[in-house]
């Protein structure tokens, strides 16, 4: 269960990662030490706004678009330029008529034109979903409706053809970390990262769920067949992800005394799997599905029955971010304690997607108080977004020396100083251009969320 250096692939702006290294043993968290008291819900957003953008910030983001004024006006032209191209593109649905056959190919580009790998599989979904997300989110900003057509036609699309990579498919059993045809190295055809792995179908079930919600809320109308299909497929693809995302917590469910018990309930993989799954439930309206990411309630798979999440996101948060373990560890998250490589990316990668739950929550479910949730070990988003911000300024070096201070994950820190308007985070923000698109999710997030500096 242990990988070799994992490889990166750059995406516009950001970092994909994936595999990882085990620590040691940790003792489990009851559920009920990991209340939070938060703000009483309101009514949820029905018309207007997206799964990160709010009603009120989409109808600024509509009056920065149609303005000069800069960082603003260059990302409307980024998502513009964007979304334009793929007005005469052709959706590419991840295709296998054979899942058995399916191949990890993780360790390389997978160059041979077939739909045969997991590499295809998140690849395609990512590339795709990215598009309809472009589409739905210049629709949503201005106004034309050739850009949710567009859209929708990916959608269909994808809803008829797509195959999700579900575990289930291959007869896993969790608590043997065992698949059907499995091999035995990193880089073989089917090694158990496969299944880990899997989870990263969650970067097109973030954008394809933000996409039919963009269009949805404003003023995008589906034929009833087509709503259904639609949403079915969102679901099976939820379901997909929630394979390999159980391949973490049900493994950890049943060897709890083991040396990699602490990745398995630590990791950011987690997390990624958090985010895509709470995507999901806000374009299904599925309260269950959002209790299962928020609070650790059950939710129901059609493949795998109803299963109560220990690794919701309450835990996660208190277990990957260090507090009270002396001054130099404050904040610290998981991949740095451990040294993955490379150790501040991948924690930034990590607070990235946890980010994107409590933004979630906040905008969906008028439950904004997972960025300030503290846990019993004492750990806090603000506190990780602290810590972070000295490695992008260049005051604190990395624990691997060969790795660059972080500046393009700049970016992130829009997203904190939106929660916290603090110098340091705002210093973070301003150590180079405000013009990233983010392709996993958000993509012009300046426009989405930037507060003035």
């Amino acid at each position: 269960m242990r990988s070799p250096r994992s490889r990166l692939r750059a995406l516009v702006a950001g970092v994909v990662l994936a595999g990882g290294t085990a620590c040691g043993p940790e003792d489990a968290q009851d559920a009920a030490s990991l209340t939070q008291v938060e703000a009483e819900a309101t009514a949820l957003p029905t018309a207007g706004g997206g799964i990160f953008i709010t009603a009120a910030e989409l109808t600024r983001a509509r009056q920065r678009a149609t303005a000069t004024t800069e960082p603003y006006a260059e990302n409307a032209r980024i998502l513009k330029g964007r979304a334009d191209a793929a007005l005469t593109a052709t959706p590419k649905p991840f295709r296998m008529t054979n899942i058995a056959a399916i191949t990890y190919h993780w360790c390389s580009p997978d160059t041979d034109g077939i739909d045969n790998s997991l590499a295809d599989a998140t690849g395609k979904f990512t590339d795709d979903s990215d598009r309809m997300r472009s589409l739905a989110l210049q629709y949503a900003v201005g106004g034309d409706a050739k850009y949710a057509t567009r859209a929708a036609l990916f959608l269909k699309t994808w809803a008829s053809q797509h195959t999700p990579v579900n575990l289930h498919d291959l007869h896993v059993d969790y608590a043997a970390a065992k698949l059907d045809g499995q091999t035995a190295d990193y880089c073989s055809d089917r090694p158990w990262n496969f299944a880990l792995d899997g989870l990263f179908q969650a970067y097109g079930l973030i954008n394809a769920s933000d996409a039919y919600v963009l269009l949805k809320r404003n003023g995008h109308t589906f034929s009833a067949t087509d709503d259904a299909a639609i949403r079915e497929w969102l679901r099976k693809s939820a379901e997909a992800v929630n394979s390999s995302f159980q391949a973490w917590t049900r493994w950890a469910d049943t060897h709890p005394s083991s040396g990699a018990f602490t990745r398995y309930r630590s990791d950011n993989h987690l997390s990624w799997g958090l985010a895509g799954l709470l995507a999901a439930s806000v374009a299904l309206q599925d309260s269950a599905l959002a209790g299962y990411v928020l609070d650790g309630t059950a939710w129901t798979d059609r493949r795998n029955g109803a299963y109560a999440n220990p690794s919701f996101i309450k835990d996660v948060i208190n277990r990957a971010i260090e507090s009270g373990t002396g001054t130099a560890n404050e904040g610290r998250i998981y991949e740095e304690k451990i040294l993955r490589d490379p150790p501040i990316g991948y924690s930034l990668f990590h607070l990235w997607a946890m980010s994107l739950v409590a933004r979630n929550a906040e905008v969906n479910y008028a439950r904004p108080g997972f960025w300030d949730y503290a846990g019993p070990g004492g750990g806090t988003l603000h506190k990780a977004y602290t810590r972070y911000a000295a490695f992008i300024l260049g005051e604190r070096a990395s624990p691997q020396a060969s790795e660059a201070a972080p500046k393009d994950y700049r970016w992130l820190y829009e997203l904190g100083y939106a929660q916290w308007p603090e110098a340091r985070l705002k210093s973070a923000i301003q150590v180079g251009t405000r013009n990233r698109f983010i392709v996993q999710s958000m993509g012009p997030v300046t426009l989405v969320v930037g507060e003035p500096l």
